[in-house]
């Protein structure tokens, strides 16, 4: 007869089977590890995730097996702390679901899932974006560097515009820079606010940027993805591991560290356990903003 003490742990009063379960070969990383991470995080991610419409890539087989999926709509099986959330949008109903707190993280951790990707607005704020995500999507052959001078290229930019962004590491081979917004401005605006940003850039330098998804067009460039600013457009959160070999995790950082950066995936949960215990989040300083008036 098995220990039961081997055979489940528990986290925020949610049980965990099969915590000793790999789910990276890299790493030998297990499912026990990935919850007893996500405990710990979840102050810092529910920043990102709560109250937000999020879609959770699963993976119940590990991350090596290759089953992995989407789901962002309520089903069976994911417990009592993840709620529905009904959403009508052109004329059309739509449901859902949504988390509030640590027990909702982790019953989605039990039943598989790694990463979560938050829609830009809040439940109780739905039209009302607290976000501008510019995704910084290089092309292979784009040298790192090149994509770190992106980045401050586009932070100098909006700080021309009075606003302060704050860097993101995916956790695969992009940056985001992200700006902090009050939910005071609706999306078709935000959206346009950041296609004008985008298109600057392209104009300005058309042989380091591209606004257009066409990846036969986009060897050597940058592609400067600002179409995450919509209704229902998610994107990777804060804290959030990816379904990657290693299960590297995206992490907001320093603008100073950016520097001495050698990937966008190279935190690894531990890393982001140990930094936590060192100092308190990386862009918890900047405020949350509105858009400039048009001029």
């Amino acid at each position: 007869m098995h220990d039961p003490q081997k055979d489940s742990l528990e986290f925020a009063g949610i049980k965990i089977t099969h915590p000793a379960r790999v789910i990276s070969e890299t790493g030998n990383i297990t499912k026990g590890e990935l919850a007893e991470y996500y405990a710990a995080v979840a102050p810092f991610l529910s920043r990102f995730v709560s109250r937000h419409l999020v879609s959770l890539l699963r993976c119940p087989t590990g991350i090596d097996s290759g089953d992995c999926f989407y789901q962002r709509n309520p089903g069976r099986g994911l417990g009592a702390h993840v709620h529905a959330f009904d959403f009508h949008h052109n004329s059309k109903n739509y449901q859902y679901l949504y988390i509030e707190d640590e027990k909702g993280l982790i019953e989605t951790v039990q039943m598989g899932a790694i990463e979560f990707h938050p829609w830009g607005s809040a439940i109780n704020a739905i039209d009302y974006p607290d976000r501008i995500i510019f995704d910084l999507d290089p092309a292979p052959d784009v040298p790192l560097e090149f994509l770190k001078l992106a980045a401050q290229d586009l932070r100098r930019r909006l700080k021309r515009k009075g606003l302060e962004a704050r860097l993101q590491v995916t956790g695969g081979k992009g940056l985001h820079v992200i700006v902090p917004l009050a939910a005071k401005d609706k999306w078709p605006q935000v959206k346009s606010f950041a296609a004008s940003v985008a298109g600057e850039m392209e104009t300005d330098a058309p042989e380091a940027y591209i606004t257009t998804m066409s990846k036969a067009k986009r060897a050597g460039r940058i592609f400067i993805d600002y179409f995450r600013n919509d209704h229902t457009a998610t994107a990777i959160a804060g804290y959030s591991v990816r379904a990657r070999s290693g299960a590297p995790v995206a992490l907001p950082i320093e603008w100073r560290e950016l520097k001495a950066l050698e990937s966008a995936a190279q935190f690894t949960m531990k890393q982001v356990l140990q930094r936590l215990k060192k100092k308190s989040q990386a862009g918890n300083d900047v405020k949350a903003q509105r858009l400039p008036a048009a001029s």
